[in-house]
């Protein structure tokens, strides 16, 4: 613990014992009886990565061991940063379960006797916005059809626009038994809440063809949706580490957004292991949308859930736990490979 040693020092002790810490500090070593060797961060215990508490939900993140090194005060960031995402992700969901649950809300045009024009969406008239009486109040909100669009644009932004309207469930070939199985889940899964998919193994089999026909349905339920190819994302979102309001701005989307579909999760150049930072990127991805129930998420990977483990258990461990019935892993054969049957 010799690096420890500063003026510091005498807090990092209090804080890992977890004594005299004000309660809105709620931060805590993962293993609090776990002995500190020498060397070890006297707050996570040399795990270098500890649980925060806020409004009752267990989050894990990095130890501030490894992104602040012995600035002590730089966890009240870590803090304040996991607060400021919960009340924005709580205030959205509260927004949009008011706007998408019709058996408690029912929303209708302002203008309800306005005629409808050819290309007027019929709810909203063409107004784009939509208005309900709840406890009495007046409440206004965005109608599905602009939910819709703004969705759209987001794909725009990422590339897949183009691919929901080609990627359908009815364009999905079902000459095989294990093809039929993947579409049958898939058809179950967009009634799903708070499950995610996950379809793994052999490339070229369809995996992107199928997520993409379940990232449509829920964006036709006005849901908002995020794609995104991983190789891509996790370069853009290391770069901007260092600087927090980018970096913010970039990760929040993908936490918070009701369906996120990553595509190629843990791709690496030839095959090799994900770097550390791969990793503590896509554990602050994964964990939180894994405390905070209601958000679903896809992935399409070459890898098994099993692989995923072996890179990292807390990662592999909650994507196992959340696809439990929906883990479809595609076994490698390259008659499976309908890109190269196209080709020939």
């Amino acid at each position: 613990m010799e690096q420890f040693q500063n003026k510091n020092h005498k807090n990092m002790e209090i804080y890992s014992k977890g004594v005299d810490f004000p309660s809105d500090f709620p931060i805590q070593p993962i293993h609090p009886d776990k002995p500190i060797k020498k060397g070890d961060c006297p707050i996570c215990r040399g795990d270098g990565i500890v649980k925060v508490f806020e409004n009752g939900i267990q989050h894990y993140v990095a130890c501030i061991c490894n992104k602040h090194n012995e600035h002590i005060g730089k966890a009240v960031e870590i803090v304040e940063r996991i607060q400021k995402r919960q009340k924005e992700y709580q205030k959205q969901i509260n927004y949009e379960t008011q706007s998408n649950n019709e058996t408690e809300i029912k929303y209708v045009p302002i203008h309800p006797n306005k005629p409808i024009k050819e290309g007027d969406c019929p709810i909203c008239r063409g107004e784009g916005i939509v208005k309900a009486v709840v406890d009495g109040v007046e409440r206004y909100g965005n109608c599905i059809c602009i939910k819709k669009q703004i969705a759209m644009q987001q794909l725009k932004k990422s590339g897949i626009a183009e691919s929901i309207e080609k990627y359908t469930f009815d364009s999905f070939q079902t000459h095989q038994q294990w093809q039929q199985k993947l579409k049958q889940k898939a058809l179950q899964f967009v009634e799903e809440k708070e499950k995610w998919f996950f379809a793994g193994g052999q490339v070229g089999c369809g995996k992107t063809h199928i997520c993409t026909a379940i990232l449509a349905e829920f964006l036709k339920k006005g849901m908002s949706v995020r794609y995104i190819i991983w190789t891509n994302e996790v370069v853009r979102l290391k770069a901007n580490k260092m600087d927090d309001e980018n970096y913010q701005k970039l990760i929040s989307p993908l936490l918070t957004t009701q369906v996120l579909y990553i595509d190629d999760f843990f791709k690496t150049e030839q095959g090799k292991h994900p770097s550390e930072a791969d990793i503590r990127t896509a554990f602050e991805i994964i964990n939180y949308r894994y405390v905070n129930s209601g958000l679903i998420t896809i992935f399409s990977t070459e890898k098994t859930v099993d692989d995923i483990i072996a890179i990292d258990e807390a990662i592999g461990s909650r994507i196992h736990e959340k696809t439990k019935g929906y883990r479809n892993v595609i076994l490698k054969d390259e008659g499976r490979n309908w890109r190269l049957r196209e080709e020939k």
